[in-house]
């Protein structure tokens, strides 16, 4: 469907940001259930086969302790009618993602790296992704082999047991909304939330 409409899909959403500092104590004591998060965990294909995701050797509240404070950046992508009135097949699904929602997680990163080296007092930080580890195209973890980036790989925000759900609508006021892939359908918008601890 999209082979000779790909330049209208970088057309077809805008952006809204949102930001927000807190400490981590105050983070981790409202809005952190590892035994919940990894349940949710469990039914991806990832689970098990990603070295930033569940299950984890060690403790994952040791990433709480060490950071005094956690950024979150909420991103949504608003979508116009050409994609919400749409039924979409799931390659035509993967296509839109693979434009727009995933285009816009690895820019987000970038700017996240550039303001942690443009920052000087940001000398001790962990970045928290939306989503698995995708630095390699496949993972050694599924080779039983030892990650070849272990100071660059990218825990996602709910595999150290942020509950995304609840942080989205108690702290930035919105609600999560999910692709009906049964359907075919895409809601009018979808959130990236990721955060910087330091």
């Amino acid at each position: 469907m999209y082979n000779n409409q790909m330049l209208r899909l970088e057309k077809s959403y805008t952006l809204e940001k949102y930001e927000k500092t807190m400490t981590t104590e105050e983070y981790y004591s409202k809005y952190v259930n590892f035994n919940e998060t990894s349940e949710s965990c469990k039914i991806c294909e990832m689970y098990g086969n990603n070295w930033s995701c569940p299950p984890f050797e060690n403790d994952v509240t040791n990433f709480w302790k060490k950071y005094e404070n956690i950024h979150l950046i909420l991103m949504q992508l608003h979508y116009d009618d050409f994609i919400t009135n749409n039924t979409h097949s799931k390659e035509d699904i993967d296509t839109i993602l693979h434009l727009t929602l995933f285009n816009e997680k690895k820019k987000l990163l970038q700017e996240i790296h550039r303001k942690i080296s443009e920052d000087e007092n940001l000398t001790d930080t962990m970045i928290l992704s939306t989503g698995y580890c995708n630095i390699c195209p496949i993972c050694t973890k599924k080779e039983g082999l030892m990650c070849r980036y272990p100071k660059n790989k990218l825990y996602s925000i709910e595999s150290i047991g942020a509950l995304v759900t609840k942080t989205t609508e108690d702290l930035f006021n919105t609600e999560i909304k999910w692709i009906d892939m049964d359907e075919g359908k895409i809601p009018e918008y979808l959130t990236l939330l990721m955060g910087i601890l330091f």
